[in-house]
């Protein structure tokens, strides 16, 4: 069982408080050095907008200052991760968004506006494609969102919750378990939600969707696929014992992928569109990236105590 060693986490810890983003370099200190949730919420309100959503490159690749439903869900996947409580401002700004860009009528969320057109992004997320790249938005980002609307509850409608819920619950059913990737990760979300109800079936149903696309070795993982770890981040998830042997490799995958720099890098690029923008969205998802992956390690116990 491969660890990384406590000079290669320093070297992690080094690039990501040089070169990491502000509220990366705030969630590292939350996760190792005691820092606070706070200091994390100070360092993320700067991505969110005057109408509650989220926007300004928070998603790396759609760096348009204009909030979308999307990047909307990645400022809630942070305040999920450090425990935000529902009276916050960007939680409560947040969750109103929400409610205000709700197509009724579709019962979905758009994933990304019209404005992504208008900034350096990368090409899946051209604005005109998204509707059916996206599956009209029936998983990705709604099952999602639904998941952060029973988290964060107050002051949401409870007859919409109750619609949203049975909506997205009723689809689920209806989909064969080998789903499209981010529908999956827009599916354990969904699940992880503490408030959520019949959340064992989500699980189960996720179980079965892992035996289909998750990738089983480290040829597989060299590509843009379904990662164990993504549908295990902790020891604790539901999914982990049944692709344990899946998780081990891709922990000690991981540890093999660190660059020379101390960061993880993404193993996609968009840099024939956008070079300049690239340079800037990479150093950024290196950024994030090397945060949960150290927080990944650290939660199986993969890091070294100290060096031998």
């Amino acid at each position: 069982m491969k660890q990384l060693t406590q000079a290669a986490f320093q070297r992690a810890k080094n690039f990501i408080m040089d070169q990491g983003r502000a509220f990366d370099q705030r969630r590292f200190e939350f996760h190792f050095e005691n820092g606070a949730a706070d200091a994390v919420l100070a360092a993320l309100s700067p991505y969110q907008n005057d109408d509650g959503g989220f926007g300004h490159s928070l998603e790396p690749d759609i760096r348009t200052p204009a909030s979308s439903a999307i990047v909307t869900t990645i400022g809630f996947q942070i305040l999920r991760e450090i425990r935000a409580p529902v009276s916050h401002i960007l939680v409560r700004k947040g969750i109103q968004y929400f409610i205000d860009t709700y197509d009724e009528h579709q019962q979905v969320w758009y994933i990304v506006p019209p404005e992504v057109d208008g900034a350096p992004h990368a090409p899946w997320w051209n604005y005109e494609s998204t509707t059916e790249s996206f599956g009209r938005f029936l998983v990705n980002p709604r099952a999602e969102i639904v998941g952060y609307l029973h988290e964060f509850s107050d002051g949401v409608p409870t007859k919409l919750l109750k619609t949203l819920t049975t909506a997205v619950l009723e689809h689920l059913d209806s989909l064969p378990d080998e789903m499209e990737m981010h529908d999956t990760l827009c599916c354990v979300r969904l699940a992880e939600t503490e408030a959520l109800p019949d959340r064992d079936k989500i699980w189960a149903k996720l179980a079965r969707t892992a035996m289909h696309g998750v990738a089983r070795n480290t040829e597989q993982l060299t590509g843009y696929v379904l990662k164990p770890l993504w549908l295990v981040p902790s020891p604790e998830s539901p999914l982990a014992a049944g692709i344990k042997d899946e998780v081990e490799m891709n922990l000690d995958f991981e540890i093999g992928q660190q660059g020379e720099d101390g960061s993880w890098s993404p193993n996609f690029s968009w840099d024939d569109q956008y070079p300049e923008a690239w340079r800037a969205a990479k150093k950024e998802w290196q950024s994030r990236i090397t945060v949960d992956t150290l927080k990944t390690l650290k939660d199986f116990g993969r890091i070294a105590q100290e060096d031998e």
